[in-house]
């Protein structure tokens, strides 16, 4: 199985009284695994704890295949945030810029690491470019170049299709699979159709904690033992009846 690059022991996290998840162990290896939940299940809260930007209420939460503790990890970290306020009059080389910064990229290399993001985001765009010009799928397409810079060794896309037509999804969705140079990748949405395509391991949250872990063959086969749900394919179906949710 090999080290994990992350290991999650009995964490759990709470807002304002009530339980996000609780009593969640996860080893996060290398490879494409994708989080399914629904909204609310927990999902950008374990990212942004994944990120080192939130420290969980309980458990532990180490970082064995990124250097040990958290703050060795933060720069081998890539995070595409779910939103993200960026000001329209922002040229967008300037911010790619200043992330770099951030990143550590020797300011002579910094031209040349833009141009690679951009390209391999699949954004072409005029040299003084601003985010107030860009489409909503051009915007994510962006928040996804500024992760990669840096070739980060474990990279977070957090709900990277939300509020996309069809169109944008699927070119995003290609841009994702096109990705090379990360050991890990972990994509989270609540539109399983939108993670299959992507990734290899499946990792459910649900009711405060794991409800499935495994394969995307396995779940597949979860929602062919029964037959679909009407209306639905098969891994719909699946995240339906392992949610208990399917009407009696």
């Amino acid at each position: 199985m090999g080290t994990p690059l992350i290991r999650l022991s009995q964490v759990g996290h709470t807002y304002d009284g009530t339980d996000v998840f609780d009593g969640v162990d996860l080893d996060l290896l290398a490879g494409r695994t994708g989080l399914i939940g629904v909204n609310g299940a927990g999902k950008s809260t374990l990212f942004r704890m994944l990120a080192t930007t939130l420290e969980p209420a309980r458990g532990r939460l180490d970082f064995p295949g990124l250097g040990g503790s958290a703050e060795a990890a933060r720069p081998r970290i890539g995070f595409m945030p779910q939103s993200l306020f960026l000001p329209k009059s922002l040229r967008v080389r300037d911010f790619l810029a200043y992330v770099c910064w951030l990143k550590a990229v020797p300011r002579r290399d910094r031209p040349t690491e833009i141009d690679r993001v951009l390209a391999a985001a699949d954004l072409d765009l005029a040299p003084k470019a601003r985010v107030g010009s860009l489409s909503g799928g051009m915007y994510r397409r962006l928040l996804f170049a500024q992760a990669i810079i840096a070739r980060p060794v474990l990279l977070m896309l957090d709900e990277p299709t939300a509020g996309l037509d069809p169109e944008q999804r699927i070119r995003l969705r290609s841009t994702i699979q096109r990705l090379e140079g990360v050991d890990l990748l972990l994509v989270s949405s609540h539109l399983i159709e939108d993670l299959v395509p992507l990734v290899d391991r499946v990792v459910m949250l649900d009711d405060h904690r794991v409800a499935f872990d495994g394969s995307v063959d396995r779940l597949r086969g979860l929602g062919e033992r029964q037959g679909p749900i009407e209306g639905l394919t098969v891994y719909e179906s699946a995240f339906v009846r392992l949610r208990g949710a399917v009407a009696r």
